[in-house]
């Protein structure tokens, strides 16, 4: 009988060169994440309860929590975030059925899938203040296509952008077209992962195409769908390019959404403090909008595993 031999791995010390080595191949990324997150986050923190303001040379001293105070006292705060909600219900509402879709109809094609599905992420490609100026154009009352196409018709031709009632519809659009596409692809990729043979066996059932939607597709398409809402909820919860280059937040403050709301608070009328304190506000109800949506998605992943 043989006994067999075990190697016991040596225990590193605290003074072992190779551990000194390792943290001084991580020191590089933990200082950049030090000074890119780390820090500006913590300068935020302290700026926000200071009565910060570079127009005015007066000494910076701590005030509290007046700055949140004004925030909530401000009636345009409540409209910018009320702008914020239009828009993130305009965006979802809108890119997930279409977006769900185009990616059944995609998946119940034999060829072309993967050019299709290239040519659809060309919108998606474009920068996202280049987008925004193309469609400037497009949108311009005396010049622009759209409006020309529409005078050819003998239509009304509006003033796109200018018109309050449309200013913020416009902004939609914008994102829808360039977005959707996403929403498209990230549905797509989980259909081609889905079983093969389950959608066999419910058309051997006789089930419809209906049928096959709501009974098979949704449930099992849940946690990938709950995936793609919260990717586009938090990207729209924080949209800027678009609505700078597009509207500049207005007519009025019609399309000036939170995040635009902070930048003007911050970069126009140099309020630091201010600014500051709404970007804090801002980062909390991002975090618990997406504490929100990833339970809500846990649980219709809980329940697609039941089913």
């Amino acid at each position: 009988m043989t006994s067999a031999s075990f190697s016991i791995p040596a225990v590193r010390r605290r003074g072992d060169p190779s551990r000194s080595f390792g943290w001084l191949m991580v020191a590089p990324c933990l200082a950049m994440l030090a000074a890119n997150s780390i820090f500006p986050l913590v300068y935020v923190l302290t700026v926000a309860f200071q009565n910060y303001q570079i127009l005015i040379p007066v000494p910076h001293r701590f005030i509290g929590l007046r700055n949140f105070e004004r925030a909530f006292s401000d009636p345009l705060f409540w409209s910018s975030l009320g702008v914020t909600a239009w828009f993130i219900a305009g965006v979802v509402f809108l890119q997930f059925p279409v977006g769900f879709g185009l990616a059944v109809l995609l998946n119940r094609l034999r060829r072309h899938q993967e050019a299709l599905a290239t040519a659809l992420l060309v919108p998606t490609i474009i920068s996202t203040s280049v987008a925004a100026f193309q469609w400037v154009q497009l949108f311009n009352y005396q010049f622009g296509p759209i409006n020309y196409l529409l005078g050819l018709m003998h239509l009304p031709q509006p003033t796109w952008t200018a018109d309050p009632r449309l200013a913020l519809p416009c902004l939609i659009f914008v994102d829808f077209w360039q977005w959707t596409p996403f929403m498209t692809l990230l549905i797509f990729a989980g259909l081609r992962s889905l079983p093969r043979t389950i959608v066999d066996a419910a058309r051997v059932d006789g089930s419809t195409g209906w049928q096959v939607i709501w009974r098979i597709y949704l449930p099992l398409l849940k946690p990938v769908i709950g995936i793609a809402i919260i990717l586009r909820v938090l990207m729209a919860f924080k949209l800027f390019d678009i609505i700078y280059v597009l509207t500049n937040g207005g007519p009025g403050a019609v399309t000036e959404n939170l995040a635009f709301f902070t930048y003007v608070q911050g970069f126009r009328y140099f309020n630091m403090g201010y600014a500051a304190a709404l970007s804090l506000l801002q980062l909390i109800v991002v975090i618990i909008l997406a504490k929100a949506l990833i339970s809500l998605t846990g649980r219709a992943s809980a329940v697609a595993a039941e089913e």
